[in-house]
Formats: structure tokens, sequence, C-alpha cells
């Protein structure tokens, strides 16, 4: 995983799968690596199977695209014709999935489309595909778009008349917006369109079109029509009441569908200023306009569909490089750029950083060496020693070998035998900064010192260094330590993913090898640091074994934060720091673990439930008492790291009355996934404002969608308690305990038009029903439900009981019908001082 998209490698010999969700819609770009992949036979077709529950899918035949509507005709996605091309353009890599055009000398093509009832077959071109001057990788690409926001005319002949979505036009054909002069009439028109620009904020347009279809003109003779950016739209535009006209896009002149001459046609227009300005500001939405260039011409009156598309073409700037590491390892307790520095002996060293992009797919890694203050950039004897790309996979550590002959020939030139180093990420269209920022890490070399580090292998979790993953994330896994040819080696000392290593090992006789057995706790690449110790207590160089540990597969449950199928709890204490309790079973917890320790976490709100990072593992959400939210991705045993939270953005901005002042949330839970959208985060919040209870989705990349309140008084003496899917309808319920009466009650989540959850369904009073009594936050201050503890299937509720002097823990069982159980003693003592649980 990376970001949005999920690479799949070697789904076919040589081919791999890359699979993204973002911004209105989503792809999935098959990517043959070389021409022996390209000329197997089952790239001859390509078969897809299709499932659109509740929709019909539908092909249009002259342009090879496909869209599924509701049995009642409105448009839920739409495909634009699928595309293939190389990588023949100068470092072409992969386009984004919603991308139309291929890039300027980019060899492509169409992917003809054949639709049956449960499956959708691509015929891609073979002569491109296995052509003389194809540049490998090849892309396949069919592509998934959203439908429009909303839409609207504004006629003049009744210029306080609002047409939103085509409502009060009393005509023929009102759901087809239409633009210029109507001669029988007398009227003017024209159309505004806003469209999803979500998830677009900070990327690198490269182009975009916006994409509509002229289904009926006045004749065949082509008149102007103009795009422009315009203000945004509601149910309240009009002729008189029409948004700012700020910038033109684009003048084109066309006539279709007036007879089989020029019949109905899709229209594009240049977008990409509109497409800029959104990814610039950050904007949840584009709105633009049609109007005729004159409008006292009839010849210009034009009518389209109301289902225009904004298609993108566009690029995120890769990730700075992180995690520098060398093997053997040169790391010390200070930054890679900072002295001291370590001293290697006469060895080849590896260079090692993780490179990543937004956008996922194929990425390089650009690799510099040079003797300490003799770069090029600095000094006029300047060389690099090393100046050398990597391609590897977004989010994979790059790594490349710098021979000991290498460095040993620049060994003298002027640095004392020290080397710095630094790297760069490249795409298709640009590259990140170094890493370090400034100068580079740094390391000794002194060719006349043997250097002989351990050497380590294991069956479960094999070398890195290629690209070879391992078994999945918690399982444990042997390691064989070998002496790496040191006769006298008496002890090893080893850390996964932690260094100075300090767990030590014992072989059976001297200079013989030592098994140890090891769990890496999550995906991706980990770290296994080893030191062999002689007789005289002299220490070998640190070997770095690089292993990669694969994706469980199997979501987490609900609340389980370390893996062992147990609902675990954080906790803030009266010292402001965060505890994490791994849950045991039966609503009981272990011993705490300090998860952070800096004093900071005073007045914090604190929820867990879903996995927000696409990482496999729940994330934590934490309102602060910097007034911030901040998501904090776990690390699969419950620990997290400021130094990887992130602050949740939002669409909405200050000023707007959808946006939200996290500093003003009283309380907040995460619902879970309330939403059918399949590019809304697969969590949602509930929060009370005052006395207001508001529903905040959440959105990919760690933004909240648009928010608005569900219930407008009541709250106010509310504890929220979020049980997830109490009742197994498939619907996130709530719980609301009112904190003076002590009554709690359940508002259980109902369907929405949409498919998901109404949000409005966990805040009718007129649906809840009693759940608990005798709980009021006299005696019983917190609330939380983590998870199902029993393992009936029910997700159970935890509070805080005060008694005379201290504070106990009370679990109560959960009931999918009725009242929850009675509440039994979990944790006796000290509970008073726990400030927040979840």
């Amino acid at each position: 995983m990376e970001g949005p998209t999920a690479t799949y490698p070697e789904v076919l010999p040589g081919v791999d799968l890359a699979v993204s969700a973002k911004l209105d819609g989503f792809g999935h770009v098959l990517i043959v690596k070389d021409a022996q992949a390209a000329a197997q036979p089952r790239l001859k077709t390509i078969t897809y199977g299709l499932e659109a529950d509740g929709l019909r899918v539908e092909k249009d035949e002259a342009s090879d695209t496909l869209r599924a509507v509701t049995p009642q005709g409105q448009e839920v996605f739409s495909t634009s014709t699928p595309r293939m091309w190389d990588s023949s353009s100068t470092g072409t890599a992969r386009r984004a999935a919603l991308a139309q055009e291929s890039d300027p000398g980019v060899q492509s093509a169409d992917l003809p489309l054949t639709l049956s009832p449960d499956a959708l077959t691509l015929t891609p071109d073979q002569d491109l595909l296995n052509g003389e001057s194809t540049t490998y990788p090849v892309y396949l690409d069919p592509n998934f778009n959203g439908a429009k926001q909303a839409w609207t005319i504004a006629y003049s002949r009744y210029p306080s008349t609002s047409y939103w979505n085509g409502a009060n036009w009393n005509g023929s054909y009102k759901d087809q917006p239409r633009v210029g002069y109507e001669q029988d009439s007398g009227g003017k028109s024209r159309a505004f369109f806003r469209l999803n620009s979500k998830g677009l904020g900070g990327v690198q347009v490269l182009s975009a079109q916006f994409q509509i279809t002229n289904t009926y003109s006045w004749s065949c003779s082509g008149r102007s029509t103009e795009l422009w950016l315009t203000g945004g739209i509601s149910n309240e535009t009009t002729w008189s009441k029409q948004p700012s006209w700020s910038t033109k896009l684009q003048t084109k002149s066309f006539a279709y569908g007036y007879n089989s001459s020029c019949n109905a046609r899709p229209v594009d227009f240049d977008a990409k200023v509109a497409a800029e300005r959104a990814a610039a500001g950050n904007w949840a939405n584009i709105t633009v306009g049609l109007r005729s260039t004159s409008e006292t011409d009839t010849y210009t009156w034009k009518r389209f569909n109301n289902n225009p598309k904004i298609i993108i073409s566009y690029n995120r700037k890769p990730n700075t490089p992180s995690s520098m590491q060398t093997s053997p390892s040169t790391s010390t307790n200070t930054a890679c750029n900072v002295a001291p520095y370590v001293t290697l002996g006469n060895t080849d060293v590896t260079l090692r950083a993780k490179i990543s992009d937004p956008d996922g797919g194929t990425v390089k890694a650009r690799f510099h060496l040079w003797p300490t203050g003799k770069h090029p950039n600095d000094a006029a004897d300047g060389v690099l020693v090393i100046n050398r790309d990597v391609q590897v996979t977004s989010g994979s550590m790059a790594s490349t070998v710098v021979s000991k002959n290498d460095l040993k020939r620049y060994e003298g030139f002027g640095s004392g035998g020290r080397f710095s180093w630094k790297v760069s990420a490249l795409d298709a269209h640009t590259s990140s900064g170094y890493t370090p920022a400034g100068g580079g890490c740094a390391f000794g070399f002194d060719s006349s010192r043997p250097s002989s580090p351990p050497g380590v292998t294991s069956t479960e979790f094999p070398n890195g260094d290629s690209g070879t993953w391992g078994a999945p994330a918690r399982t444990e896994g042997s390691f064989t330590l070998a002496s790496g040819g040191v006769s006298d080696v008496v002890k090893y000392t080893y850390g996964l993913n932690s260094n100075p290593p300090t767990t030590e090992a014992t072989p059976s006789s001297a200079g013989g090898s030592v098994t140890v057995r090891l769990t890496p706790t999550h995906t991706g690449p980990h770290i296994l640091f080893v030191v062999s110790h002689d007789g005289a207590g002299n220490k070998s160089d640190t070997q770095a074994y690089l292993f990669y540990a694969s994706s469980p597969g199997i979501p987490e449950k609900p609340g389980d934060l370390n893996g062992d199928g147990h609902p675990d709890l954080y906790a803030v204490d009266s010292t402001s720091n965060l505890r994490f309790y791994p849950g045991n079973g039966e609503g009981r917890f272990g011993a705490r673990m300090d998860v952070s320790t800096t004093g900071q976490w005073a007045g914090s709100l604190i929820t867990h439930r879903g996995d927000w990072t696409a990482d496999g593992y729940e994330d934590l959400i934490a309102r602060r008492s910097d007034g911030k939210l901040w998501l904090y991705p776990t690390d699969g045993l419950g620990r997290v790291d400021e130094e990887t939270r992130q602050e949740v953005g939002q669409f909405a901005t200050p000023g707007e009355p959808e946006y939200i002042d996290p500093a003003s949330v009283d309380q907040l839970v995460s619902l879970g996934d309330m939403s059918a959208d399949p590019d809304a985060a697969k969590v949602d919040f509930a929060a009370v404002i005052g006395d207001t209870l508001w529903y905040l989705p959440g959105y990919t990349g760690g933004h909240l969608d648009y928010g608005y309140p569900i219930a407008d008084t009541g709250w106010k003496n509310m504890t929220l308690v979020s049980p997830g899917d109490l009742d197994g309808d498939g619907h996130p319920d709530l719980i609301a305990r009112d904190t003076v009466s002590g009554q709690v009650w359940l508002h259980r989540g109902k369907p929405g038009p949409d498919g998901g959850t109404d949000p409005f369904s966990l805040a009718d009073p007129a649906t809840r029903t009693a759940y608990a009594t005798g709980l009021p936050a006299t005696t019983h201050p917190l609330m939380t439900a983590t998870g199902d503890a029993s393992g009936d299937g029910v997700t159970d509720l935890w509070s805080t009981h005060l008694v005379t002097g201290s504070g106990n823990l009370m679990f109560h069982p959960g009931r999918a019908t009725g009242a929850a159980q009675p509440p039994l003693l979990v944790g006796s003592g000290g509970w008073h001082a726990i400030r927040s649980i979840a």
C-alpha cells in the first residue's frame, strides 16, 4: 500500500496490478514490465469480473465507454475510453488513474471493450504491446469516473426562477442543460456545473479536460460556446443571481445533434487552469459555466447531457526519501549528517532509503555519494563516486552497493577517509528534495581495517534488498546469525528495528552460528541489526539485514490494536500521558504499556474505530490540547509515534458553515464506515459541539468531508459511545448516555438513500431504545465501547466507577437486542485517575 494505491506484484508473470482510489473515481492499471511478459497468451484479451449491486451497467458502442445507472436512470459512475500506452516519453511513469490523454511522445492506443452481464473484456493492441519500438513498461488502464455533483440553468425569460438540477423547467428535455439564444421564445440560457475535485490539493496538474455531450443544436452550423471558471452555485442560482464569471477557459465552435449529418457527440474543453486553481486551493469542487459567445444569434442554441466529467491527468511530487540506512550500519544516536560518525572497515557498503510516491507505482531513487567536502556543487575539484538511479516500487527500500574498491580509490581525496551521501526520489515529471536536506549522511572508511560483519539468513523473511517479500506480519520467523568468517566469535547482539542492538545470543561453540526467533509486527520493511563479538571483546561492524513482512490479509477485529483478537483500550492518565491496555478476553485488560510519556495529553479527546490510513491497523484519532485534530497510525502493537502523526484536514474552509473548528469540539467518536461512497474513508465521526450533534464524514487522505448537524439540541449532557454495528444489521449504531440521569440510549443506524447508513437515524429520539440505567457521570465519569470482548459478536461497554478514594473499571457485556447485561468488575483501584478512555 502507498496512500490510496495498492500494488499487487506479479498477478501474471512480469505483470503488476496497481489499484487506486482517488478523486471522483477509481482505477486499476496493469503494468506489463517487459517484452517477455507482453508476449504471454493471457494478454491477448483481459477479462475483469463485473458486479454493480442495484445498478444497471450500459455500454456506449460508439465510444467504448460504460456507465452505471440506478433503476431511476441516475448515473452513478462512468468510464472514459480505456487506454493503453508505453514509456517511450523520457522518464514516463504511470499516469494517474483518472488520466485520459497520454503524455507527449508516448505511444498509445484505445483498448476495445466488450461488456457481458458479469464481466468486461479488454483487447490490447498487440502491435503496441509487442512492437519493436515499444518501451516498457506498458500500462493498460480501464478507469471509472464519478458523475457530476450538481447543475443548474440560468434563463433570461424567468430571471428569478431557479432550475436546480432541472427542477422547475416545464418544457421538454428538462434534464438537459442548455446555452445560447432561442428565437422562438426570445430567451437566453446559460448552464453551470459543480464537479468533484476532492483530493486534488497539492498535485501538479498535467492536463484537464471538461467533457460534455452536445445532444442537440439549432443546426449543423457551428457557433462558439465558451467554458468559464465561475463562482459557486446553489438552488438559489438564477439569471438575476448568477455566480461570478471569473476566468474564460476556452472557446470552441461546434454544433452536434441536429440531424444525422452532425450526430450528438462529446466535446472536450481545456480546463487545466481550473484544475490548477483547485489543486492550489485544495478545493472540494470546481464550478464551471457554459455560455454562448453571441447571445443574439439563434444558431448558438445548444442542449447538453447533464453528466459532464472533468478528466484530470495529474502528478504528485514524490515524498522525500526516509529511513536512510547503510549495511554495515553506520547509524548512531544522532542524525546521520551530525558527528560522531561510524568508521567502517574494508568492505562493500550498501546504501538504502525508503522511496515512495503518493501516486504509487514505480519510482526512482537517485543516490549521490562523494568524498566529504568534495561534492561538485561545493568544490571545483569535486567528484561523485556514485551518481546512480535505482528503480523500485513505491513504498520500498531502494538500495545500491558501493564497492570497497571505489571507496578505497577516493579514500585519500582530501576528506580524511570520510564519505557523504544523499538520496532524492524521482517520477516521470518531477523530483523530491534530497535527504538529508543539508550536506549528507556521512561515514568513515578505513581500508586498512578488516571488516567481517555477521551474516543473517531467514527462510520466512529472506533478504529484501532485491524487493523480495516475506511471510505476513505477526508471523514468527527464524533468523540464523553467522560469524562472517571470524573463527573466535563468542557472542552476538541483535535488535529488530533497534540500533544499537542489545539482545544477546550465544553460539554453542566459538565461530558458530545461532538461530533466534523474531516476530515483525507490521507490514513493510524491517531491519535486523546484528553485531558479533570475539573472545577479546572486539565488535564487528553492524550488519543491517533488510527484510519485508507482507500484509496478513485479514482485517483486524474492531478495537483490536495488537492482533490478538481482543479489543484493547487507550487511556489518558492524571499525568497527561497516553496509556495502552491490551485486552485479554472477557472484558479484562493486561498490564498497561506507556505509549506516550510527553505529559501533553491533558484535555485530549481520543477515539479509534476503523483504518483511515489503509495499513491494516486501526488508527487513533485525537483532538489534542493544541486545538488540532490529529491522526496517529498505530504499529500493530498499539503504539503510536508523534513523528508519524498527521493533522486532519478539512475541505470546508474557515468561515464556511460546514467548517468545524476542532478546538470547539466537546466530544468526538469514530463511528466506523457510514458511507456507500467508494471515495470516502472507512472512518466517519460523530461530534458534540455545544448542544448540537454533528456528523463528520471522513475522506481519503486524512481529510474531513463537509459535515452537518444531525440534531440541533439535547446533546450537551450526553456522553457519546460508538459501538460500531452492535446489532449486526450492517449499519453502525450510536450509544448516548445522559450524564445527569444515568440513562443509556441505543440509537440504531438505519439504511440511507445512498446505500450507506442514514446519519440522522443516529440522532432520532423517536426510534432510540433504553440500553442501560443507573450510570450518571457523578459515579461513572467515563464510558466507551471498544469492541467485542466476550466473543459473542456483540460490542461491549466499559465504564469507570468512582468508589471512596479510588475508582474501578466496570465491564458491561452487550446484547444485540434488549438491554446490556449487568456490569462486572474487571479493574480494581486507580481508575479514578484516568481522564479519558477509548
